[in-house]
């Protein structure tokens, strides 16, 4: 049997072990602090609404890089299968991002450890605060494979990883995300989950890596049919 207090001071540790300035070229490494809320709404006729909110902390955890806002919309076609649509305005230093969503969703269960593979296509649009920069288009492709397993009672370890590929010049690498994570089940409707994500990024012409510590408070709620 795994060790919640193990895993989360095997984490803690890791995180100390890269206190570095934030990414440049001549030293591509950088800590940051991830911090959100999730609030999700289960609707008749298997419907899903998810509104959340996300602080990041960059440069050693120590500078507000900004704030994200999101709202998404799930649809069940059929049991493995849900249709993804979402919406994010990120407010950030350097200006602001609009980012437009769609895919889908397959989950299975094997045995007790509950899986999914999500694909999504995105189109993001940056706004810039200086006058003179045009604003910026990207277009991404990302590819999630996740799964979730029971550790103790009420308490699970979520392990996933996610390719993210840059359609505006090609089909190529932007950069990818592996994540550890520990859930736990406070009640029924209000779940808690400290996380890691190891993400190399390759968006300029030298390789950056990004360490991320971060925590997410989620509430969720079911409105029954009439």
């Amino acid at each position: 049997m795994i060790n919640s207090k193990f895993i989360l001071s095997a984490c803690l540790l890791f995180a100390f072990q890269f206190l570095r300035a934030q990414a440049t070229k001549s030293d591509p490494v950088d800590m940051q602090g991830w911090f959100g809320a999730n609030f999700e709404i289960d609707l008749p006729k298997k419907w899903n609404v998810d509104l959340s909110y996300q602080a990041r902390l960059n440069n050693n955890i120590a500078s507000y890089n900004g704030s994200y806002y999101s709202v998404g919309v799930n649809k069940r076609i059929i049991k493995p299968l849900s249709l993804l649509v979402e919406y994010r305005l990120s407010q950030v230093l350097k200006g602001t991002y609009n980012r437009y969503s769609v895919g889908f969703d397959i989950d299975h269960d094997i045995k007790k450890i509950k899986t999914d593979l999500r694909l999504l296509y995105q189109n993001q649009i940056q706004d810039f605060d200086d006058p003179i920069k045009e604003i910026d288009k990207d277009h991404f492709f990302r590819v999630r494979v996740r799964g979730r397993i029971p550790i103790v009672k009420k308490a699970s370890l979520v392990l996933s990883t996610e390719p993210i590929y840059s359609l505006s010049s090609g089909f190529s690498i932007d950069n990818y995300r592996h994540q550890l994570g520990l859930r736990y089940d406070i009640v029924k409707s209000l779940q808690l989950e400290l996380f890691y994500i190891n993400r190399p990024d390759y968006a300029k012409s030298y390789k950056r890596q990004y360490h991320i510590f971060g925590t997410t408070l989620s509430y969720s709620f079911k409105v029954k049919r009439k």
